[in-house]
């Protein structure tokens, strides 16, 4: 009997110091933080006396948001292998670092994060109970522009200086308030982080970043592990600011899933990202524009990890109905409206926009006199970027194409001779790059011929094809040969011209007409009574 007295005080003793290690444990890893949002009037960042607080502002810790009091002060939940950040309001900015980069967080990382392959984020010390915030007052108005790039994706330095020299260097100077990359920033090669950032820094403006599925570490076993690097550079890989009158929502779609050898990615946002998006939405009056930023689109490309929860993402993101979405990933320029039949279901369909890549197809095809890849995508489009132009919750979008004139917007294919005979069964495309699916695309033969509608249809683009045969013919070439032609082009129309054309040498009028542009181009054809072949 005194023996099992013992050994059930033993046990009694030996479960309490496992509880109160357990605690421990759970103290370390997560405990209350405080701090203060301030006016930094000497711009030192530093939190002085004097400085007064801000009242109002957002502050997150990846998934829970709280405000600022009337003093400036915030607390919340701070956890380990986290990042602290603050959602920039309208009217003020954080400062930044070298390379343009915004400094808005702070992570929390006892062990740090990273694979073997490349230099990951070193610990960063126990959590700190507070973290301040330090914001300088800018002007911001309602009508404003956003420079958008889609996938620079070096793999080398030599294709960063295609990146300066094919794009950055047009840019330079440029009126816009701010610029995003939408992921995949490089190829696998997260060391050409700092020389990229270095780059695009010349352009003079705030950059903003998101992840890719070619930003993460492969060597690393979690999530938090695959984005070590990220964070070190860029901090948080989801955040969200504001800017004039409209809000932004950077996501971070990578799901990184090992399952034993295998190791993959799916499209995803895990519990802790999709409870911040819809905290902040709920933060969001939702009479005003929300843009979401992202790499993978939502639809369309590569398979969610959970359905359910894209779906579930849906409902929240309906809640808002002046939302769009900027993706990049597919290496495709194109405008998808996702609705009913797609999960969504808000009244309007949603306005998704895949961007167009400044690295084109992955700086591939012939180089030009310059010694830069042509790299067009397989859908016809030319390497370029976009502007995202915005006033109030009205907003367009415009793309440019890099080294090209901002009219050039357009290619039209054409036979350069035909038969008068056979005029009536010769084919016309324009592959109108930026057009929205419903535009109004006509064209002419002659000054004095009549506009005739050409149709909307999904084929590979002729241009592109033509392009690839030639290249596919070449031996022995010391560049990468463009890839396969996609199928898909999602800007393409077509016509027959018209029967009976006289010989002659006539030009070809195109004009394509939406809600937001009229894009217009040229093409010299021969009509011939006999073929010169």
């Amino acid at each position: 009997m005194e023996n099992f007295k013992i050994k059930y005080l033993l046990t009694g003793i030996t479960f309490f110091l496992t509880f109160l290690l357990a605690c421990s444990e759970i103290a370390r890893a997560q405990q209350t933080i405080s701090g203060f949002v301030f006016h930094d009037l000497n711009e030192n960042g530093l939190y002085e006396s004097g400085e007064p607080g801000i009242a109002g502002v957002m502050v997150s810790n990846g998934s829970d948001i709280v405000r600022t009091d009337e003093n400036g002060r915030y607390e919340i939940t701070g956890k380990d292998d986290s990042v602290i950040f603050v959602v920039k309001p309208r009217g003020w900015t954080t400062a930044h670092d070298s390379n343009n980069i915004p400094q808005f967080f702070s992570i929390l990382s006892t062990a740090g994060a990273g694979g073997s392959d490349f230099d990951g984020l070193a610990p960063t010390g126990p959590i700190p109970g507070t973290i301040h915030f330090a914001l300088t007052p800018q002007e911001e108005p309602d009508s404003f522009r956003v420079l958008v790039f889609g996938d620079t994706q070096p793999r080398t330095i030599e294709e960063i200086n295609y990146i300066a020299h094919d794009t950055v260097q047009e840019l330079i100077g440029v009126d816009a308030a701010f610029g995003t990359t939408l992921g995949d920033l490089v190829f696998d090669d997260l060391d050409l982080f700092e020389p990229l950032n270095q780059v695009i820094a010349q352009i003079g403006i705030p950059w903003r970043h998101v992840m890719g599925n070619h930003d993460i570490d492969f060597s690393a076993d979690t999530n938090w592990d695959a984005r070590g690097t990220y964070l070190r550079t860029y901090g948080p890989s989801w955040y969200a600011f504001t800017w004039g009158s409209a809000h932004f929502v950077a996501v971070d779609n990578i799901r990184w899933i090992v399952e034993g050898e295998d190791r993959f990615y799916r499209t995803g946002l895990g519990d802790e990202q999709f409870a911040f998006v819809e905290n902040f939405l709920n933060e969001v009056p939702e009479d005003e524009l929300v843009v979401f930023l992202m790499h993978i689109p939502w639809t369309g490309s590569t398979p969610w990890q959970d359905e359910s929860e894209r779906d579930r993402l849906f409902e929240v993101m309906a809640s808002h109905p002046h939302t769009i979405s900027f993706a990049a990933h597919t290496h495709r320029h194109y405008h998808h409206f996702i609705g009913e039949d797609e999960g969504w279901p808000g009244v309007d369909p949603h306005h998704m926009v895949s961007m167009a890549t400044v690295c084109g197809s992955w700086w591939t095809g012939a180089p030009d006199e310059y010694g830069i890849p042509h790299s067009m995508m397989r859908d016809g489009t030319p390497t370029g970027y976009g502007f995202l132009d915005i006033n109030g919750t009205d907003w367009k979008f415009s793309f440019k194409a890099a080294r090209r004139p901002a009219d050039f917007q357009m290619h039209i294919s054409a036979p350069d001779e035909v038969l008068y005979s056979e005029t009536a069964s010769a084919e016309i495309y324009a592959n109108v790059f930026n057009a929205l699916p419903d535009a109004k695309v006509e064209f002419r033969v002659g000054e004095t011929g009549s506009w005739m509608p050409m149709a909307f249809t999904e084929e590979p683009d002729p241009v592109y094809m033509a392009m690839h045969e030639r290249e596919q013919a070449l031996e022995d070439v010391t560049w990468r040969r463009a890839g396969n032609v996609n199928p898909n082009a999602r800007h393409l129309w077509k016509a027959n011209l018209p029967e009976n054309l006289k010989p002659g040498t006539y030009t070809i009028f195109v004009r394509s007409i939406d809600q937001w542009h009229t894009y217009k181009a040229n093409r010299i054809i021969r009509i011939t009574e006999n073929s010169s072949k």
